[in-house]
């Protein structure tokens, strides 16, 4: 009777957590048909010829950007010195004679 019972308890449970599981969990991302293709490994003329005609700019037309490296570092914080009192000499630090 008792392995009956437990044996009821346990599918039970395992109803209930496999509803909990199907309503909880997201559902798997789909992929387009696009994506999904394999690869083609042909060489596509068009873009070559695309990116030879593109416009090109020598060295001499691009203005130069000056980053000041300085400006983007701040400051570091720095702590007032107390004046020191300089030690007076004693007569005793003398030499005697």
């Amino acid at each position: 009777m008792i392995i009956l019972i437990l044996t009821l308890i346990t599918a039970i449970v395992w109803v209930v957590l496999s509803i909990f599981r199907a309503v909880t969990v997201k559902p798997s991302a789909t992929v387009p048909e696009k994506i999904s293709q394999p690869l083609d490994p042909t060489i596509n003329a068009e873009a070559i010829q695309k990116i030879e005609s593109a416009i090109f700019f020598s060295d001499s037309e691009i203005p130069s950007i000056n980053v000041n490296t300085n400006e983007n570092i701040l400051p570091s914080p720095t702590l007032a010195s107390e004046p020191t009192e300089e030690p007076e000499a004693s007569p005793s630090a003398l030499p005697e004679t």
